[in-house]
């Protein structure tokens, strides 16, 4: 009986320590990581404005309703589509003959690109690391952004002259 419980202690305290090894160890703040961890995930897009200086308007380029996704991955990751929300209807035939500049789709209808992000929560600055997309202008560019970061919505934007409105889907 004396070697049952000497067994049972023995393995109680490999348990134990195998749990307290177990731990993630961290050089960061717990408040840094908890901030990353709201950023992370997929937040849909539900305004897009920016401000007429000339008649201090708001315009809605995409629509009062655009649609689309922004995506920051727990590795770094940005995805950002946006499309407005009457997309054009037009059948692959027909795009053989469409003509239309990039700087006016990219203005009406969709935009979108990839790359790397960083934030720094200090400053609330978001940068994307522009990979690749529809903006050629932008590719190999940090774009630096302005954000707020309140519950479920992300704004994007100094929101004096143009600001980007997410909520968390995912």
């Amino acid at each position: 009986m004396k070697e049952f419980y000497l067994v049972f202690l023995f393995a109680l305290t490999l348990t134990s320590n195998s749990f307290g090894q177990n731990k993630v160890k961290s050089n960061q703040p717990k408040t840094a990581t908890t901030q990353l961890d709201k950023l992370i995930g997929t937040w849909r897009l539900i305004e897009f404005s920016d401000l007429d200086t000339a008649t201090l308007e708001w315009k809605y380029q995409y629509g009062r309703n655009p649609k689309g996704y922004f995506t920051y991955s727990k590795s770094g990751i940005v995805n950002i589509n946006i499309s407005a929300e009457a997309p054009l209807k037009i059948s692959r035939d027909s795009a053989k003959n469409y003509n239309i500049s990039l700087l006016n789709w990219i203005n009406k209808y969709s935009v979108g690109y990839f790359g790397t992000y960083t934030v720094d929560f200090d400053k609330s600055i978001l940068t994307h690391r522009v990979e690749g997309g529809s903006l050629p202008w932008y590719i190999d560019t940090d774009q630096a952004r302005h954000f707020v970061l309140k519950n479920d919505t992300l704004t994007i934007g100094n929101s004096k002259t143009w600001k980007r409105v997410l909520v968390k889907t995912d």
